[in-house]
């Protein structure tokens, strides 16, 4: 997939949502504005950026699964009719709910092995959702990717949108990877990995620059043949 909206755990005390600005005065952008021209000028080019974390971990992976190989207009659809199947989405209440009741709101039968084996692990410890904040992104990536059904994209996916993690660099995104080698006009390699070239400059904020190189795809910049510097400012008038 080349972009994302990855667009929710029953803690029963949520931390409190903090919404990520990404302008000029954050540390992340004035850091890129040192270590990287070409990254800076398309800062410049697209503007503040805005993320704001779910916190509410297991709900988010739960759609996560049941959106993954869909169109966003049918995810929406079939995470509706679930939502009104299981309001509240709990292990507890996942595990509980019939599995035929599932199946009608358009899931398949492999991605409800997926949600229940998810629930399996929540309620038993081996996937900690009710201690996020001490884990790192490397022992957090284990425990989800244990998980039937959670590869290390939608792992790496839910550290970022879902948690706000600053640092998380998904080297298998495959338009993340086409964005760098047009943003540093790279030359072609035989194992595809333009970020291995350009991203170790971004860290410890590579989450942050991620979110630049999405929509530098969604806007048309990548697609464009032109050079970063060379592309029109938008008119954010227009429309």
């Amino acid at each position: 997939m080349e972009t994302t909206e990855f667009e929710e755990s029953n803690q029963s005390i949520q931390p409190e949502v903090t919404t990520i600005l990404l302008n000029k005065m954050h540390p992340a952008i004035i850091a890129f504005s040192q270590a990287d021209s070409k990254l800076a000028s398309l800062i410049v080019l697209i503007g503040d950026l805005i993320l704001t974390p779910s916190y509410k971990p297991f709900e988010s992976l739960v759609m996560s699964i049941i959106s993954q190989q869909l169109s966003a207009k049918a995810a929406a659809t079939i995470k509706a009719r679930v939502k009104l199947v299981i309001p509240n989405v709990t292990p507890e209440l996942v595990l509980a709910a019939e599995e035929e009741a599932i199946r009608q709101c358009g899931v398949s039968y492999p991605k409800i092995r997926y949600i229940r084996d998810l629930s399996t692990k929540v309620i038993t410890g081996e996937v900690a959702l009710d201690n996020l904040q001490d884990l790192d992104n490397t022992e957090l990536l284990k425990q989800l990717t244990s998980v039937k059904g959670i590869g290390a994209w939608t792992a790496e996916m839910f550290l970022i949108f879902t948690l706000g993690r600053p640092d998380v660099m998904s080297i298998g995104d495959a338009g993340l990877q086409r964005a760098a080698k047009w943003l540093h006009t790279l030359a072609d390699r035989k194992d595809g990995n333009y970020l291995g070239e350009v991203a170790p400059n971004w860290a410890p904020y590579r989450s942050f620059a991620s979110l630049y190189l999405w929509r530098a795809i969604d806007m048309g910049f990548v697609d464009s043949g032109l050079q970063v510097e060379s592309c029109a400012k938008p008119n954010l008038l227009q429309g």
